[in-house]
């Protein structure tokens, strides 16, 4: 049976997009039988390991993403069962081709991660520089991003991660700091040859791996003035390829890590194989007979709270993910002087940190969302929250539910628990 690749991932320059990531909700064999037919204009689909593992389904080559840290930045593993993106020319098309797959996927999947994306600057990264230029053409683009033979030639491998950016300590480096970051030139986009080392051109440079590294890349901003960034689209041929190249940015091959790294912080991260299309069907790997019914889930928590302890740490009870890591119970440092960031070590009581257990109630009132709520550290700075948190006085009383907060890790905010950007007056920095 001949195959081909799925025609989306061959779209170049979309002005719109949407990246959704979907985790099960209902039986996963059920599920499997309608993917074959999820072929539609302007749509990439990618399946996860949660989902692989559910119907027992092998893919060669596939193995899910690998929570990387090295020193303290931080690369999370944030797997989901299923990955779509919807790309057009417009939001309002890109809307109806995302708001379609969740009619026909409603009943299987819910919907974990949903990010708007678009097209900044003809191109550009919103750090303003250009991204892409490295990208393969013509034939090399698809030897990069294709498999090549097997059952699944014409398949693909996705590494897909949302970075937040900070443009504002970004841009108040001088220009020329700034150009030394990236390795390129903000003004004629030339690629310097005397860049240092932890240039991210230098530690991202796909020719210079061995074998070279060259990958399809699709990647878009997303945000809004509040929050934004990447999100990182790489289709390659074989899931080495984008493992050398994070391995390489975080330090993990030579001690040296991407100095935009400081700038940027990447929030999620999974893999997904990319299933080839046959006679106008996804092509599936065969899954194992599971039963009709497949077990029930374990509920998720109710509420996911956060309370202050006075003079200590922040405890948090629920459904979270804290730098890569699902947990249920834990402690994390706001002293700033735990030697186990993010997570509290007792340093508080020697310390003598001063803290209330509790803070102004907030407008907005509720419990917190049953999916996972993702706290996420940044170098050298707060602890940026994804989702709906319940925060909790010392003695257990509500103080109301939050949506994304930012909050201070340093110990030196005076508004505690929130950052108000304190940990840069006084060079607060993670552990080595």
């Amino acid at each position: 049976m001949s195959s081909t690749h799925q025609a989306a991932i061959g779209i170049e320059g979309a002005l719109s997009a949407m990246s959704l990531e979907w985790d099960l909700r209902g039986d996963a064999a059920a599920l499997w039988a309608v993917l074959p037919g999820l072929v539609a204009e302007g749509v990439v689909v990618g399946l996860g390991g949660p989902l692989l593992d559910a119907v027992g389904a092998h893919v060669p080559g596939y193995r899910p993403f690998e929570r990387l840290q090295q020193g303290r930045h931080t690369l999370p593993a944030t797997p989901h069962a299923l990955w779509t993106l919807a790309l057009g020319a417009s939001p309002g098309e890109v809307f109806q081709r995302a708001e379609a797959l969740k009619q026909r996927l409603a009943a299987h999947l819910r919907v974990s991660e949903a990010r708007t994306m678009f097209s900044y600057r003809q191109g550009r990264d919103l750090t303003g520089y250009q991204d892409g230029t490295a990208n393969p053409r013509g034939d090399e683009a698809w030897a990069a991003a294709l498999i090549e033979d097997g059952p699944f030639e014409h398949g693909s491998f996705a590494l897909v991660q949302r970075w937040l950016h900070f443009r504002e300590r970004f841009a108040a480096l001088p220009q020329a700091e700034r150009d030394l970051t990236i390795g390129r030139t903000l003004e004629g986009d030339v690629e310097m040859d005397d860049a240092p080392p932890t240039a991210h051109i230098k530690r991202t440079e796909q020719e210079d791996f061995d074998p070279p590294a060259f990958l399809l890349r699709r990647s878009m901003p997303w945000g809004d003035l509040r929050r934004h960034g990447l999100v990182f689209i790489a289709f390659a041929s074989d899931l080495s390829k984008p493992e050398r190249m994070l391995r390489r940015m975080v330090g993990l091959e030579d001690g040296l890590q991407d100095a935009l790294l400081g700038h940027s912080q990447a929030e999620t991260g999974a893999y997904y194989f990319v299933p080839p299309v046959a006679d106008g069907r996804l092509l599936l790997p065969a899954a194992q007979r599971r039963p009709a019914v497949a077990a029930p889930a374990a509920p998720l928590p109710a509420r996911s709270t956060l309370t202050l302890r006075e003079h200590g740490p922040l405890l948090l009870a629920g459904n979270f993910v804290v730098a890569g890591v699902p947990m249920v119970r834990g402690a994390l440092c706001r002293c700033g002087r735990s030697a186990d960031k993010p997570f509290c070590d007792g340093s508080h009581a020697a310390a003598g940190f001063v803290a209330a257990g509790g803070c102004a109630a907030l407008t907005g009132q509720g419990r917190g969302a049953a999916r996972p709520v993702i706290v996420q550290p940044v170098a050298d700075g707060p602890l940026v929250v994804q989702g709906a948190v319940e925060l909790c006085a010392a003695d257990g009383a509500s103080l109301g539910t939050v949506e994304g907060p930012t909050l201070c890790r340093c110990g030196h905010s005076a508004n505690k628990p929130f950052c108000d950007g304190a940990h840069a007056r006084v060079g607060f920095c993670a552990p080595e």
